[in-house]
């Protein structure tokens, strides 16, 4: 039995998983992604609530305030808490149906009913004083309100004050009436009494002053009350930031992204080759020219390429598995990089759909590679090499813009005619010759044009990519039988340097 005890003694209760940490960081990176979704929101609701508040009209508010201050009154006697209650019964009374009738009779255009929603009154709690608010849609209104209110109620306050004065003192004068004629010592004491009484009465009423007086008339406002458009729009504005950042936290939860480029990597299992940083760009920059971080990303893809692609000529694939993230850019700038290594490079606009090329290297977009295609398909010759040399220069570096968009590219690259021009391609004297295509996923274009290449670079921002797009792309590449060379991150965050000079 004592086994079995110590037996069961060695195990304790069953401990709790520890709590997972809070990725605050992917969080972080969704509201940075999510910069227009959340101007969308913020700014047209601010500027709505501000206008709005600048359509309703005006509302002046002013206040007068009454003092209670200690009592002269010969028949008032010391009560505990007596202050507090008589506050909180002058604030009901300041507002109701009689009050406001009598005020009323001093304001032209104004009734009891009428001034219902425009009298309100509150007391100080660290004095007593009562303040009297009036609202209406002229600011002497609003002062003339809230001044006869308190006039009113002060005057009034003072009238009962001095009836029950004369009241007290008329009961008094008709006990003393009664009393004569009466002979006995009892009766003569109560004489005395209600004469020192009387005299208490006439010495108190000599120097009697009401309790209630009017500490401060309200002035009429210099600003309206209601509304305030900027504290509205400013009210406005931290809530639809707050509305906004739920939503963009809650679309991150429902629909997560690729942390980054380690993740993307391991999901696309391919080497990351370079990792372009984000630079914020200058007004009037050049497109093609490169920030220091960025040229010394791009020397490092382009040695990563000549390791990877051994030979005298080497034709690659830039693409990218969704739209937007950045391959033509990265076919400019890497075919800037390896010009200047003294290595003959041609630049081809193969992306029919979406091209820019042209527009980075300000040529123009037609004659371009959809001319050449429909003229080697009706069985011209087209001196393509000498087009591009003759448009943009005559250095290391030429560019073949895209040509007129068909009316069906995938048609267009998957005839003869495209075989015909990689056999061009193979007998010039170009070092690389870099192909701009169209994303992968959803598209023929560059799945067609994968598999005639030496390599495929896959450009990708992790920002735009969730787990599925990546897994996607995966399957896509197995199935095609097409091993990139690697990935190219663009948009990483880092410091912003300095341009270089050209």
């Amino acid at each position: 039995m004592a086994d079995r005890v110590d037996s069961l003694a060695r195990y304790g209760a069953p401990a709790f998983p520890p709590d997972q940490p809070v990725e605050t960081g992917r969080y972080f990176d969704a509201l940075r992604r999510s910069k227009l979704l959340i101007a969308a929101i913020v700014v047209p609701l601010t500027l709505v609530v501000f206008a709005l508040s600048s359509m309703l009209p005006k509302t002046y508010k002013a206040t007068s305030k009454i003092v209670l201050e200690s009592s002269t009154d010969p028949l008032q006697t010391r009560v505990p808490d007596a202050a507090e209650r008589r506050l909180a019964t002058i604030e009901r009374l300041l507002t109701t149906r009689q009050t406001r009738r009598r005020a009323a009779r001093s304001i032209p255009g104004e009734t009891a009913t009428s001034l219902e929603g425009k009298v309100t009154a509150s007391v100080d709690p660290t004095a007593d004083i009562i303040s009297i608010d009036a609202t209406d849609d002229t600011a002497k209104g609003a002062a003339r309100i809230a001044n006869a209110v308190a006039a009113s109620f002060l005057t009034r306050q003072h009238r009962g004050d001095v009836q029950r004065l004369r009241r007290a003192k008329a009961t008094l004068e008709q006990a003393l009436r009664e009393l004569q004629g009466r002979r006995g010592i009892q009766a003569s004491n109560e004489r005395v009494a209600i004469r020192e009484r009387l005299t208490d009465l006439n010495l108190g009423a000599a120097g009697f002053r009401s309790e209630l007086s009017l500490a401060e008339a309200a002035q009429p406002p210099t600003e309206p009350f209601s509304p305030r458009p900027v504290r509205n729009a400013l009210f406005a504005f931290f809530a639809a930031m707050f509305v906004a950042a739920l939503a963009v936290v809650a679309r991150a939860q429902l629909k997560p992204r690729v942390s980054g480029s380690r993740e993307l990597g391991r999901l696309l299992d391919l080497p990351v080759l370079a990792e372009v940083p984000h630079v914020r760009r200058p007004l009037g920059h050049r497109p093609t020219t490169l920030s220091a971080v960025e040229y010394e990303a791009y020397q490092m893809l382009q040695a990563s390429l000549r390791r990877r692609l051994p030979g005298n000529q080497r034709t690659v694939l830039v693409t990218s598995a969704l739209h937007g993230e950045g391959k033509t850019e990265v076919t400019a700038a890497l075919g800037l990089v390896l010009s200047q290594t003294m290595h003959r490079t041609w630049l081809v606009s193969a992306d029919m759909r979406w091209p820019r090329l042209h527009e980075l290297f300000d040529v123009d977009q037609t004659p371009g590679l959809s001319e050449v295609l429909v003229g080697a398909q009706n069985g011209g010759s087209s001196g393509i090499f000498q087009l591009s040399a003759a448009r943009t220069g005559s250095g290391s570096l030429h560019v073949l813009a895209s040509g007129r968009i068909p009316p069906d590219p995938a048609q267009l690259l998957a005839g003869g005619a495209l075989d015909g021009f990689f056999e061009e391609i193979q007998e010039s004297e170009y070092d690389y010759v870099l192909l701009d295509g169209p994303p992968l996923l959803g598209l023929v274009d560059s799945q067609v044009l994968a598999q005639r290449v030496d390599g495929v670079l896959i450009v990708c921002r992790p920002d735009r990519h969730t787990p599925e797009t990546a897994l996607a792309l995966r399957e896509l590449l197995d199935r095609l039988e097409v091993a990139p060379l690697g990935i190219v991150i663009v948009g990483s965050r880092g410091r912003t340097h300095a341009y270089l000079p050209g």
